[in-house]
């Protein structure tokens, strides 16, 4: 787990699915993979936390906020005894034993292992079209082995004219009104980021765009002025880390979470930004 100490934000790159990364889908639920290196989606934001068994393990945390999971449905590709992975909401204070995860040296690489024994497994070795990612019984495949990246921090903020950087499936058209529309629940933030539970109020939202949302929560809000002034947040979960808003809202219908974040407050100061562009050696070798 030394290959966790000390670093903020990670890419999972495929050992064997050579240029494809683990990548948070746009859909908000899946995970997949993905050449596009240069994405949020294929960042993941490490959390430090305790295993079933008391050892160190780390949740990792995708773009849209929600927390890579191994659940306990069937993959539909991949081992027989495989399940699917996923993003998932992190609803209570101790994390199932799914969204906790080891990295584990296996020869020049990492096996990547929750808290449920199983492991991070690519698909698609013969059958290159599969973007698939599942959790399996180790076989000793070279399909779950990864090199875990060192993304730096960013040292400036972003700016909220900057692109969003976001996974793009180019044979998907563009998604329609009734695939994104879909209730936002928001509070502002006290100075920590804690948010009182009777302070949020609804809206209704019709489209993902984020620059769209940044609008019109301004005007909810009665701060039109001061939307380069404040930073959004989606919490998934109650008891899931604030994570800034860098990409459109996922294509679905499920309810988010916003927190609206003053710029000079500590929970505004404290967050911390995954520098896309600047390159490093993989952990894996330093480890």
């Amino acid at each position: 787990m030394d290959v966790f100490n000390g670093v903020r934000f990670v890419r999972l790159r495929c050992c064997t699915r050579r240029g494809k990364y683990l990548a948070a889908d746009v859909d908000g639920r899946d995970v997949c993979l993905s050449g596009q290196r240069g994405v949020h989606n294929a960042v993941w934001a490490v959390q430090h936390a305790a295993g079933p068994d008391g050892g160190p393990c780390v949740l990792l945390r995708g773009a849209y906020g929600r927390y890579l999971l191994a659940t306990d449905l069937q993959a539909g590709t991949g081992p027989s005894h495989g399940v699917a992975a996923a993003q998932a909401d992190l609803r209570c204070a101790t994390p199932p034993p799914g969204m906790l995860w080891q990295a584990i040296r296996r020869r020049s690489a990492f096996v990547i292992r929750c808290g449920t024994g199983r492991y991070l497994r690519a698909n698609g070795k013969y059958l290159r079209w599969r973007r698939a990612v599942t959790v399996a019984g180790d076989n000793g495949s070279t399909m779950m082995h990864w090199v875990i990246e060192n993304v730096p921090i960013r040292m400036t903020r972003p700016c909220i004219l900057d692109p969003t950087f976001q996974l793009i499936h180019q044979r998907r058209a563009p998604p329609t009104e009734s695939l994104v529309a879909r209730q936002i629940r928001y509070a502002r933030g006290d100075a920590n980021g804690n948010v009182d539970d009777e302070a949020w109020k609804t809206m209704r939202l019709h489209t993902n765009n984020l620059m769209q949302l940044r609008l019109t929560l301004a005007c909810c809000m009665g701060v039109s002025r001061d939307v380069t002034r404040t930073t959004l947040c989606v919490r998934a979960g109650r008891y899931a880390e604030l994570t800034p808003l860098l990409v459109d809202l996922p294509i679905g219908n499920d309810r988010i979470d916003v927190v609206i974040l003053r710029h000079g407050t500590q929970a505004d100061d404290d967050l911390r930004y995954p520098d896309l562009k600047f390159t490093v050696e993989d952990t894996s070798k330093n480890s």
